[in-house]
């Protein structure tokens, strides 16, 4: 960003202000942008956490001969915090829940739902076949099972995704019950099951 004092106006780009200063020529260099009064904005914003604050541009200081750019960070309104708390522990949810699993033996497995779509359509095709072991592609590579082992994967990813759901839901009732200022620090990547995301 760039700031020309003379018009307390900042730019976002050197083409923002050429678009505003037609007239204006030497540009490309900082001597030229100097000559045309036009100054570089130092943005050093402060770390925040989107979830529980905005972040708002408040202006420009002079400091040591540089021009920098003030920042104000307000608290959201905390129905808002607490909405968007939940909003991210069941995208957090989603995530853990279709990052997969790894079974005993060193198996991963996937856990989209078309992973679990997948070994639920194996395991009733199998058993309407006779099928007794079948090739499986796992995430980790090819692998022979039997029929029951592959029941045994289906088992295994359902658990994980009943494990995913009830985190989800442990956060959101944790949320709910949370005073306002627990909002503001609450930390939505705990209590997850392994093998996620």
């Amino acid at each position: 960003m760039f700031f020309e004092p003379s018009t307390n106006n900042i730019h976002p780009t050197i083409q923002h202000y050429a678009a505003a200063h037609p007239e204006a020529a030497g540009l490309d260099t900082e001597a030229g942008r100097l000559a045309a009064g036009l100054h570089r904005l130092h943005e050093q914003p402060p770390a925040y956490d989107q979830r529980t604050h905005t972040l708002t541009l408040d202006g420009v200081e002079l400091v040591e001969g540089d021009y920098r750019a003030r920042y104000t960070l307000a608290p959201l309104p905390i129905d808002q915090v607490r909405a968007d708390l939940m909003d991210a522990a069941t995208s957090k949810r989603w995530d853990v829940m279709t990052g997969g699993v790894t079974l005993p033996g060193g198996i991963s497995v996937g856990t989209t739902i078309d992973d679990q779509n997948r070994v639920t359509s194996v395991i009733a095709n199998a058993q309407l076949a006779g099928v007794e072991s079948m090739d499986f592609k796992a995430q980790s590579g090819w692998v022979t099972l039997s029929l029951d082992q592959v029941r045994g994967i289906a088992a295994a990813v359902a658990l994980h995704v009943h494990a995913c759901y009830a985190a989800e839901r442990a956060h959101h009732v944790a949320i709910a019950a949370a005073g306002d200022a627990e909002l503001y620090g609450y930390d939505i990547n705990t209590g997850w099951p392994s093998n996620g995301v």
